[in-house]
């Protein structure tokens, strides 16, 4: 019986909210955890320049208790202006006039808060 419970309020706990980049409203906590990834692409490659978040395609939020949220998010980036020396802000970056551009898909684990930052890129894939 106990256990029954335990999978029933785990079931209600876990919740799946989706959507893409055409809703008016988008998240501000995906679009930290978007441009969060994006910083992380940054550090982990030896591309000569920056690249931002241009478009959120679509993301999802899971909810994970007691206080977790994995988003599963696709982004369309562009490579900017600014090099990639990790001394950049790359949202403060103009996108180059012959940018070229990528789609990636990142999976970040969050521990939202007052002002939740994301912790950890568990996933990334750009193409």
């Amino acid at each position: 019986m106990t256990f029954r419970l335990g999978l029933v309020a785990a079931v209600i706990v876990a919740q799946i909210v989706s959507a893409s980049s055409s809703t008016q409203n988008l998240d501000p906590n995906v679009v930290k955890a978007a441009n969060f990834a994006i910083e992380f692409h940054n550090r982990m490659t030896n591309c000569a320049y920056a690249y931002k978040v241009v478009e959120i395609l679509s993301y999802s939020a899971q909810i994970y208790p007691p206080a977790r949220v994995k988003y599963s998010i696709e982004v369309r980036a562009a490579q900017t202006t600014c090099r990639n020396d990790g001394s950049m802000n790359p949202e403060d970056c103009e996108v180059a006039a012959d940018a070229q551009t990528m789609i990636c898909s990142f999976v970040v684990l969050a521990v939202p808060g007052e002002n939740p930052v994301p912790d950890y890129v568990l996933s990334q894939q750009c193409a």
